[in-house]
């Protein structure tokens, strides 16, 4: 009897491994706010890089106000330890914050960064410390271009699926709407997955793109008004790729979604649970 419960350990005496396995089942608030005064042990392992290999605060960063987002990334990508592998929060906003990320993405795989306010240069300056990252997400980042993609496209040999959607009317006041596309198909060959939504290109682009693209298997063209919209034609020619659009339903969509980009803080903080959890993640923040 003795021996069959010695095999048994309390939950204060699990290693940080495996309470860190364990953990990553919980909300970003319950990590933050209810995990760490339990124990010490469970503290320690809550601010240990075990809980922080994926971080998913794309909610989160809808919802809070700015220098929030910034403080608790830094603390966040801070407790990985180098051991981030999936990072998904929406609207960074400035260079600095994405400079920072990049500094800590040794063994990044997953980047999702829609709606970020980064630019060109601090892309090309960063773009090779995301020499692991095989998906991207750049969608509706309106302060980048052909620059930042041609950079990505040379420093991330890995990458397979790359998002670039856009809304239309950002891409309708683009001066050479091609150049991003052109740079995917120069330097991006392994890419398998590829969204450009609502991009204000040419049929003969997108061939352009899928020859230089032979593993491609997922092309979203959707609302790229410009593209032959005979399905036909692309079944035809390249059965094996499947594409999505161009037809026009995704850029309808998206109008119906364009008040999501604008955040109401003050309606988004009559929450009183919401408001509640920013306390005690603010009172973290400062500890």
């Amino acid at each position: 009897m003795q021996e069959e419960q010695s095999e048994f350990r309390h939950w204060d005496q699990l290693p940080p491994d495996v309470l860190g396995l364990i953990f990553t089942n919980l909300s970003l608030q319950e990590l933050l706010t209810v995990i760490p005064p339990v124990c010490k042990s469970w503290s320690k392992a809550v601010t240990g890089p075990y809980c922080w290999q994926d971080i998913d605060l794309n909610e989160w960063s809808c919802r809070c106000q700015p220098h929030q987002l910034d403080r608790m990334l830094r603390m966040l990508v801070t407790r990985s330890s180098g051991s981030l592998r999936n990072l998904h929060v929406s609207g960074l906003l400035n260079d600095s914050i994405f400079s920072f990320i990049t500094e800590n993405a040794g063994s990044l795989q997953v980047l999702r960064l829609p709606h970020s306010k980064i630019s060109d240069s601090i892309v090309e300056q960063t773009a090779q410390r995301l020499s692991t990252v095989t998906f991207l997400d750049l969608s509706y980042c309106r302060k980048i271009g052909a620059q930042a993609i041609e950079a990505i496209g040379k420093h991330c040999k890995l990458l397979v699926t790359l998002c670039r959607n856009m809304y239309f009317l950002d891409s309708a006041g683009k001066d050479e709407p091609e150049d991003e596309a052109n740079a995917i198909a120069a330097t991006m060959p392994r890419l398998k997955h590829l969204e450009l939504g609502c991009h204000n290109i040419s049929t003969e682009c997108v061939l352009n793109i899928i020859s230089s693209c032979p593993q491609l298997e997922h092309l979203d063209i959707n609302s790229c008004l410009s593209v032959n919209r005979d399905r036909k034609f692309f079944k035809e020619k390249y059965p094996k790729l499947k594409i999505v659009g161009p037809h026009e339903e995704k850029m309808f969509k998206e109008f119906g979604n364009l008040e999501f980009t604008f955040i109401d803080h003050d309606f988004l903080y009559d929450d009183d649970f919401f408001q509640s959890m920013m306390d005690d993640v603010m009172e973290e923040l400062a500890g």
